[in-house]
């Protein structure tokens, strides 16, 4: 009877050392990524609710009067050169209804291939109809993309896109630990909140709440926000979500040199894939009309056209989420022509790996991207993650005693469980892992500088 008694303290030891640990974990990666994630949090709702603003801010040049029929393309390119004649035209948006402006990216750089598109740019309107220059912007000083540097990088280049790589892991390894202990153990009325919020526990309940109902999505958020990080997207995830490589002639430049400063016009699928190069004196048979014309016969319906830099370089014709040319990733598509009018490689999302489908469905998705009814989802859930932290923000406040951080007690123990979660973060989230094992280390130093004062 004894010895039952003991196995069975044992494992009640044993189960509530695992819990205490998850807790402490779950605390102090909360404490960590709380700052960060707020302003995660808020400049994302900041920048969806930014777009529409912004097209209203440039409605003047965005809308215009429909007024009988459309000037050529080339009229219209041909108009954008003569006032602009020290820029280089990069691609084209045609008009996508009848009281829409046509648009020209411009940009001052050497004319290689797609290359020179993180020169500043310039997003120059034309009336169609008319073919006045209506004005243009700069896309990189609009409020959107102001709001989207802060969401990216903090206004602090390299190290702040680190320090959201490693927000972003902790966050992941956060919202786990806390699934584990908000899991009901007396059935799942449990996670219903109370009609108010005063004491600790209402919190809590609330907490918990919100957390079940916005783990998933918080995840894919997490996850799809990741994809453009310089460690864990671009050398450990993207390269293997890219297509494969291409039978193209030798060329080095990839789809990543037509993205525009500042904002991401590819898929992610596509950055790293190499770019096709048109062979050597091949006729300069085709122009911007001739592009539209074949962009209608090859089933493009909104669309931009890419203008070559040179003579071996490609005429693009590209439809996609990120870029806000269509709404439904399933029907992306990248052509490019050589100069004569031959396909070189039409792209598909069905070509994507499996990897490359599901950024594709989750990049605009985070951005809001697919409708209406995405911007609002966005928002409510955006609302809802500011909240979750807010709530767990207070439940500390409320527990923790003056001078202290309230940490939970655990012991020490490198089990097999520990040392799996270790593995774990570390093949995941490179740079989160080595900030856990500081993290780690100084936890271990003051328990051993504590014990001796003793």
């Amino acid at each position: 009877m004894q010895t039952s008694d003991n196995t069975a303290l044992q494992q009640h030891s044993r189960a509530t050392g695992w819990y205490q640990a998850v807790w402490r974990w779950h605390f102090y990666t909360g404490l960590i990524v709380t700052p960060v994630l707020l302003i995660l949090s808020l400049s994302g709702l900041l920048m969806l609710l930014s777009k529409p603003v912004d097209n209203w801010l440039n409605r003047q040049l965005l809308v215009v009067t429909a007024a009988g029929q459309h000037l050529t393309d080339s009229d219209l390119l041909q108009r954008v050169q003569q006032a602009y004649p020290q820029l280089q035209v990069k691609f084209y948006i045609p008009p996508r209804s009848s009281t829409a402006s046509a648009m020209f990216s411009l940009q001052s750089a050497p004319a290689h291939h797609h290359a020179g598109h993180s020169a500043p740019s310039q997003n120059v309107y034309l009336n169609p109809y008319s073919g006045e220059v209506l004005g243009s912007i700069d896309p990189e000083q609009s409020l959107y993309n102001t709001l989207k540097t802060l969401h990216g990088s903090l206004f602090i280049g390299a190290a702040g896109d680190a320090l959201i790589e490693i927000t972003a892991g902790f966050t992941v390894l956060m919202l786990i630990s806390g699934l584990y202990l908000a899991w009901p153990k007396t059935g799942w009325r449990a996670l219903l909140p109370s009609g108010r919020l005063r004491l600790r526990s209402d919190w809590q309940r609330w907490h918990k709440a919100i957390g079940w109902l916005i783990a998933l999505p918080l995840l894919l958020f997490l996850l799809s926000g990741l994809a453009w990080t310089n460690v864990w997207g671009g050398k450990l995830v993207q390269p293997w979500g890219s297509l494969p490589g291409t039978r193209y002639t030798a060329d080095t430049a990839t789809h990543a040199a037509m993205n525009q400063p500042g904002a991401h016009q590819v898929p992610w699928a596509l950055e790293q894939t190499a770019l096709p190069g048109a062979a050597a004196g091949q006729p300069l048979a085709l122009n911007i009309d001739n592009l539209s014309q074949l962009a209608k016969q090859h089933g493009f319906s909104h669309y931009r056209i890419h203008l070559p830099g040179t003579e071996r370089a490609v005429w693009t014709l590209s439809a996609t989420t990120i870029a806000n040319d269509i709404t439904n990733p399933a029907a992306e598509r990248t052509m490019h022509l050589d100069s004569s009018g031959r396909v070189l490689a039409d792209i598909h999302f069905d070509d994507y790996p499996l990897l490359g489908k599901a950024m594709a469905a989750f990049v605009p998705w985070h951005q809001g991207d697919l409708g209406w009814w995405n911007w609002l989802l966005n928002v409510l859930l955006v609302l809802l993650i500011t909240f979750l932290i807010i709530a767990g923000s207070i439940m500390w406040l409320k527990r923790r005693p003056k001078h202290s951080l309230a940490a939970p007690v655990a012991k020490p123990a490198l089990s097999k469980k520990v040392l799996l979660a270790m593995l774990l973060l570390t093949l995941c989230f490179p740079l989160s892992a080595a900030v856990m094992l500081l993290i780690i280390l100084i936890d271990t130093l003051h328990r051993l500088k504590r014990n001796q004062s003793y």
